[in-house]
């Protein structure tokens, strides 16, 4: 498992490999609904207009659009989808 992130206007992209399409999703909308097992900020939560799952060839991707950036994102994203807790 593996996410790679990157800034783009308005949000951030990630890539992500070794993860089913619907395990993402459920992890996702467990964040949104505040219901996620890790420490998933809801002051950040609040600053996602919106998140965008989509099955590519060789992973997902995952673009979130509000006033985020990939540096605070990133650990966060580690740890609830992967539960690397860094």
């Amino acid at each position: 498992m593996k996410i790679e992130m990157m800034n783009h206007t308005g949000g951030v992209k990630a890539f992500l490999t070794g993860f089913s399409t619907e395990e993402l999703s459920a992890k996702i909308e467990a964040c949104k609904s505040g219901e996620c097992s890790c420490e998933c900020d809801p002051a950040m939560m609040q600053k996602i207009e919106s998140i965008k799952l989509a099955n590519v060839e060789g992973g997902s991707t995952i673009t979130i659009t509000g006033d985020v950036d990939a540096q605070t994102l990133a650990p966060m994203m580690q740890e609830c989808l992967i539960g690397d807790h860094q």
